[in-house]
Parts: structure tokens; sequence; C-alpha cells
């Protein structure tokens, strides 16, 4: 659908005022609909990557990330290495069983394995390895990236893990989120877009973290919208409360879409859970052009 209907786009960017073309205000409707009616809180933001143009709805609510915000601490990382500060290569030592999180890969390997950041960042983004993200975002440190977001102009997003004596703002929005961090909709958006114009880090480095994000073992958010034969570069996010998503699509009409939900009525875990729905409507809206 969004093939056709971005033809006709005479959308700017969000406070210029102008009204929507007629056919964008159709799919606008429907995903509002979608978002509107959802039981809880809802918001997404799409960026049309041919055009630059953009729309969303309660996108510029702060949101928990989830494991989305894993994308910014791979980012972190890929800087500190191009500064010279670290390498791929290095290693790091899994911490003690009673100190890892529960979750795929890290969380079951022998005490005292190390692991290299290479592989440690494959596990965070293509498994959404808890523990391998604990043990990367304290080695390239949550301050670091705190001053990374703010520095580009990112004032919602924050990777809150460990926030204990790092800063009054991070433990306030680890209070509030209480997860992994924080961010809205048109901010992650705007960070994958960074990535896809290769403005997160080296254009080498960010053509590596999209191949790294299009390995995506969670697959049954936007990525079950879109055809089999389509590249999607993403991360999902998924707490009791929140169910999230992330995404660079590289259709016939690139675009981004990012997806949050709070508060949620629904909390089980199920396939048909409704912000598993929710989402994956609003992926089919424009996966299917």
């Amino acid at each position: 659908m969004l093939s056709t209907i971005c033809a006709a786009m005479v959308l700017m960017n969000p406070g210029t005022g102008q009204e929507l073309a007629p056919e964008l205000g159709v799919l606008k409707k429907q995903m509002d609909e979608v978002a509107a009616g959802f039981r809880g809180r809802l918001g997404y933001h799409v960026i049309d990557l041919k055009t630059g143009q953009r729309f969303g709805f309660r996108d510029g609510e702060r949101y928990p990330s989830a494991s989305t915000i894993k994308t910014v601490v791979m980012i972190e990382l890929f800087n500190q290495i191009e500064e010279g500060k670290m390498s791929f290569e290095d290693k790091l030592e899994v911490p003690p069983v009673g100190q890892r999180n529960p979750s795929m890969w890290t969380a079951h390997l022998i005490e005292g394995t190390k692991v290299n950041l290479d592989g440690l960042n494959s596990l965070m983004m293509n498994v959404s390895d808890n523990t391998a993200t604990v043990m990367l975002s304290q080695h390239v440190g949550i301050q670091n990236i705190e001053k990374r977001m703010l520095g580009w102009g990112f004032e919602n997003t924050a990777c809150t893990i460990r926030t204990a004596g790092k800063g009054e703002r991070l433990e306030r929005l680890y209070q509030t989120f209480a997860n992994m961090g924080v961010t809205s909709p048109v901010e992650m958006a705007s960070i994958l877009k960074m990535i896809h114009d290769g403005k997160a880090a080296s254009p080498a480095a960010c053509e590596k973290m999209i191949r790294i994000m299009s390995s995506q073992y969670w697959d049954d958010f936007i990525d079950w919208s879109v055809p089999s034969d389509v590249v999607i570069a993403s991360k999902v996010g998924a707490l009791q409360r929140s169910r999230s998503d992330s995404a660079i699509v590289y259709g016939p009409r690139p675009y981004i879409l990012t997806i949050y939900t709070d508060n949620a009525t629904d909390r089980s875990w199920g396939f048909d859970c409704e912000g598993h729905v929710a989402i994956r409507r609003l992926g089919d809206w424009l996966g299917t052009g």
C-alpha cells in the first residue's frame, strides 16, 4: 500500500502545518484507528525514506523501550571502537551464574568463559540476549550512551541499565519505566534513519549495523507483515506491560516504522496478544506495498 500511496505525498516534516495529501490521509487514518483502539497507550512513527516525509500518532511521548534500546547500545559500541577506545576482538568474561539475566545463550555459558565484543553484540541484537546486553552497556558506559544521545538531541531516549549512582535523570527514568530504557517513536525512528544514512557512526559501521539487524531471531512483529523477499533491519522489545518494534524496511518503497505500547490491558505472551496483533496490523498497512 505504501508504494501506491506515497507517490502522491505532500506531507512535510512535523511542525510545518501542511495538511496531508488525501491518499496519505487515508493511510494515516487507518493506522490511527488501530492505535486509538488499543487498550492501553500506543504510538507509532513512519518515515518514507525516498522523500523524507513523516507522520505518526502519539509519537513524541515516552514509552518503555524494552529491548529496542539495544540498538543504542550497539551504536555506542561501534563509535567507541572507531574512536580507538576498544576493539571488536576484546573479550569480556561472563558474570557469575547468580548475576546473569535469564535470557537466551550467554546466561548458560560455563563460568570463566570469555566472549569478544563482536560476538556479544550479535547475541544482543540477533537473539536479544540480556546478559550480553548488560555486559556491553556497562563496558561502554551508560553515561557515555546518555551523553551521545543528548548530544544528538534525543532527550527522550536513554539506556537505564543499572542506573544506581549514574545520575538523577537516569535514575528517575528508570523508576518511571522500570526496564532497560526509554524512548519515543519519533526519536527511535530518527535514530534508525541515522543508521540508514550512515551517520550514526561511519558509513561502513552503519552498513554493518544494518546487516546485523537484518538477522532477527524474533520475527513475529513488523517482520511478520513484510514479504519474505524484502530485507528488514529491526529490533523488537517486550515487557509485560509493553510491546514494541522498530524497523527499516528495504522494500520497493523503503521506509522506517517504529511502534511502542505501554500500560496494555492484555499482557499475555501468545501470538494473538493484543499488542502483538496491533503491531502486525500497523505493519500490514505499510508492508503490502
